[in-house]
C-alpha cells in the first residue's frame, strides 16, 4: 500500500509540473532558457531532498508530497538538459509533448530506481584487527530498519533473516528499529524475528524511538520477551578480550556525558554502538577501539550524502587517531519508499588478532 500511496503523491507532483509547463507552453525559449530551468530546478530538488531528510518538514501532511515532488522535479530538470540539445541542433517540434514526454520518462524511471533500491538489502563485510584481541569473533550490526513504512513488513523481516544465517557471534540493532509510523502490531510481528537466534542480541536507542508511537517502554518489554538486551550507556563484556558499550542516543536528555562513562575492562577491545556517529571524538577519549553508527541513511535521497559530508559524517569508514567508526547506509529508509542514494545494507564485521 505505501508504494501506490507514494505512486498516487508522484502524480499529484508530476500533473502541477505539467500545468505549470503548460501555462508558458507559448513561450518560444532559446536554449539559455532551458538551461536556467534546468539548474534552477536541479537547485530546487536538492533543496527539498536536504529539507525533507535534516528537518522536521517531512513529519507533516505533505511529507510524502515533497519526495515526490523532488522526483518530479529531477526528472524535469533533466528533460530540459536535453532539451538545450534539441534548441542547439534540433528542428522545430512539438515542444510541450515531448517535454512532457521525455519529463515523465525520467521521472518515473527515477522513482522506480528509488523503490527498487530501497527494496533490496545486502550485507556490507568489514574487518578489523587489534592486538588486543586473541580470538576472531563476527559481529552483525544493524541500523535503521524503521519497520512499517519504507519497505514492507515481509522485506524487515527477510533483513533479520539474512542476518541470522551470516551466524554471527553478536548482533547489534542499531537504533531506529521503530519511528513515527510504526503500528504496535507491525513491530510486534518483526521483533520476534530475533527470538530464533541461538547467539547474543543487543538493542542501542536511536533518535526516532524517542518519539515513536510504539512507546520506549513498549518496544524494550517487546524486545526483552524476545531475547534482545536492551543496554542503555553500559559496558557489556562479550568475551574475555571484547567489550561493547552501548551508546543513549545523542538526542535523550539522559544520555551519559564521556566523564560518566569508565570502562571496567580497559584492556579489552572496545566496541561502541553509538546510533548518530557526531560524538565520534568524544566516544573515543573514552577508549572505543571501533564505533558502529547508523542514523544518516548516506542521505537516501541523492545528493544528500555530499552535502552531509561537508558538515559531518554521512556513510562509510572514518578515522580518528587510533580509533575507526564505520556509518552504516541503514537496512530501510524514512517515510517513504524511495532511496536515490547507496543501497540499504547490514554490516557483517570480523574482528581478528593482529598480525
Amino acid at each position: 500500500m505505501t508504494y501506490f500511496i507514494f505512486t498516487l503523491w508522484f502524480l499529484l507532483a508530476a500533473a502541477i509540473v505539467i500545468v505549470v509547463r503548460f501555462f508558458i507552453r507559448k513561450f518560444q525559449p532559446k536554449w539559455w532558457y532551458d538551461l536556467i530551468l534546468f539548474v534552477s530546478e536541479l537547485i530546487l530538488a536538492i533543496v527539498i531532498a536536504f529539507l525533507s531528510m535534516a528537518t522536521d518538514i517531512s513529519i507533516t501532511r505533505f511529507g510524502s508530497f515533497l519526495f515526490a515532488m523532488y522526483i518530479a522535479l529531477f526528472g524535469d530538470s533533466f528533460a530540459h538538459l536535453v532539451f538545450i540539445f534539441i534548441d542547439l541542433f534540433g528542428k522545430k517540434i512539438k515542444r510541450f509533448f515531448l517535454l512532457t514526454i521525455i519529463s515523465n520518462f525520467l521521472a518515473v524511471s527515477f522513482m522506480v530506481f528509488g523503490m527498487v533500491n530501497m527494496s533490496i538489502v545486502t550485507p556490507k563485510y568489514l574487518q578489523y584487527s587489534s592486538s588486543k584481541l586473541t580470538n576472531s569473533y563476527k559481529v552483525a550490526f544493524v541500523s535503521d530498519l524503521h519497520v512499517g513504512m519504507a519497505q514492507t513488513i515481509e522485506r524487515s523481516i527477510q533483513t533479520i533473516r539474512d542476518i541470522k544465517q551470516q551466524q554471527p557471534d553478536f548482533t547489534i540493532i542499531g537504533g531506529d528499529l521503530a519511528d513515527e509510523y510504526t503500528t504496535m502490531e507491525d513491530m510486534k510481528t518483526v521483533v520476534k524475528e530475533f527470538k530464533d537466534f541461538t547467539t547474543p542480541v543487543y538493542f542501542i536507542h536511536g533518535n526516532h524511538e524517542l518519539f515513536s508511537h510504539v512507546t520506549i517502554t513498549d518496544l524494550e518489554e517487546e524486545l526483552e520477551s524476545n531475547g534482545v538486551e536492551i543496554i542503555i550507556d553500559e559496558f557489556v563484556k562479550l568475551s574475555s578480550d571484547l567489550t561493547l558499550l552501548g551508546r543513549e542516543d545523542l538526542l535523550s536528555p539522559n544520555r551519559k556525558t564521556k566523564e560518566e562513562l569508565v570502562n571496567p575492562y580497559p584492556s579489552t577491545y572496545l566496541l561502541c554502538a553509538d546510533h548518530q556517529p557526531r560524538d565520534f571524538a568524544n566516544n573515543c577519549s573514552i577508549g572505543v577501539d571501533l564505533q558502529l553508527s547508523g542514523h544518516t541513511h548516506a542521505g537516501q535521497l541523492f545528493p544528500n550524502q555530499m552535502i552531509y559530508s561537508l558538515g559531518t559524517y554521512s556513510y562509510g569508514e572514518y578515522r580518528y587517531n587510533q580509533s575507526f567508526m564505520h556509518v552504516s547506509s541503514g537496512a530501510s529508509g524514512w517515510q517513504n519508499p524511495i532511496r536515490t542514494e547507496v543501497g540499504c545494507q547490514f554490516e557483517v564485521i570480523t574482528l581478528s588478532p593482529a598480525n
